[in-house]
């Protein structure tokens, strides 16, 4: 109502650039067009056109009821109704009719108290982004010293997280069940840089054999994964509950293993398989074929996706495929190699 907004607009206007809206619709509009400018939203319930519950709905779905707070100010005061408010992500709830001074107080220290929590996750951030530069630089170095003892081109393990990173983010978006925010999905991806850690316990010249190996010399290959594993898990006792460790351990010792359960070390079967693990698998088959070997030439981007999607490399969870075939232009334009590398087996 009219006269709501003017009185609401008397109370806050010596400290606040009030914005007005007639219903929902409108409201959503300022909104979208202000969202980096507004210290808070006072929502009514009863609105023309667009109700006030689903304007907050659809607040809430984009993830701005979490950074916004919205305040809800109707004389509907059932219950049910400030339940609602609340379910659907109201920061406070007040009654019509109202006292001014209450209003001015409530709303002001709820945008102090949200002024405070951005402060804080701000700080948390900043600790979490050191953290996460420190660990880059200790992976990088045992990466790089992996990459050099094996022959590798340099770029296997920065291969390997881009893929990651790209198939992570199609998984969540496609999946119903599979839910990684976006520090889980960085760290696998972070994680993914030791799948072959283990390789560091293998003989030269069985890991830099130019050319095919016996069963004799695959076996002893094979060991790779549970030794890397052991290592991350001897590791990871002096950082219990870290994740990056936990992810680290699940994909090293599980990214040879196949969705139809003819991999190793531990012969696992579809979701049995730890989604890091699946999606580091893929990654890794796809870079091993696209990459030049002493005894091959490097296979075409279009030859590896088709041979992977027929069956051709080994099993993988059908959704990954799919995941596969939706970011395979993304691929061939992150991952666009010079000619000359050349790199040695991954196994």
């Amino acid at each position: 109502m009219e006269m709501n907004r003017e009185i609401l607009k008397g109370i806050f206007e010596e400290d606040y650039e009030v914005i007005l809206a007639e219903n929902g619709r409108e409201a959503v509009e300022y909104i979208n067009s202000n969202r980096g400018k507004l210290a808070a939203i006072l929502l009514d319930i009863v609105m023309p056109g667009v109700s006030g519950f689903e304007v907050l709905a659809d607040l809430s779905r984009r993830s701005v009821s979490g950074n916004l707070p919205v305040i809800m100010i109707s004389s509907e005061d059932s219950d049910d109704m400030v339940l609602r408010a609340y379910e659907l992500g109201a920061s406070d709830y007040i009654n019509r009719p109202f006292d001014s001074r209450v209003v001015r107080r409530r709303v002001s220290n709820t945008i102090r108290l949200y002024a405070k929590q951005r402060r804080l996750t701000n700080l948390l951030s900043q600790q979490y982004n050191e953290r996460v530069k420190n660990s880059r630089m200790l992976i990088d170095i045992m990466a790089g010293v992996m990459e050099l003892r094996n022959g590798e081109s340099g770029r296997h393990v920065t291969n390997i997280e881009k893929l990651t990173e790209l198939l992570l983010g199609c998984l969540v978006r496609r999946s119903d069940t599979i839910s990684l925010d976006n520090e889980e999905r960085s760290t696998i991806a972070l994680a993914s840089a030791l799948h072959d850690i283990g390789k560091m316990s293998i003989d030269d010249a069985i890991l830099n054999k130019p050319g095919r190996l016996t069963p004799e010399e695959f076996e002893i290959m094979k060991t790779h994964t549970t030794i890397g594993a052991d290592m991350l898990l001897e590791l990871g006792r002096h950082h219990v509950g870290n994740a990056l460790m936990e992810y680290a351990y699940q994909i090293a010792r599980w990214h040879h293993e196949r969705w139809d359960g003819k991999g190793y070390p531990d012969g696992l079967k579809g979701d049995e398989i730890p989604i890091a693990a699946q999606v580091v698998s893929v990654a890794d088959v796809y870079d091993a074929l696209t990459s030049v070997r002493v005894y091959k030439d490097a296979i075409p981007h279009e030859e590896a996706i088709k041979m992977i999607l027929d069956g051709k490399c080994g099993t993988f969870n059908p959704l990954l495929l799919d995941c596969l075939l939706e970011v395979q232009d993304q691929i061939a334009e992150t991952l666009a190699r010079p000619a000359d590398v050349v790199a040695f087996p991954t196994i």
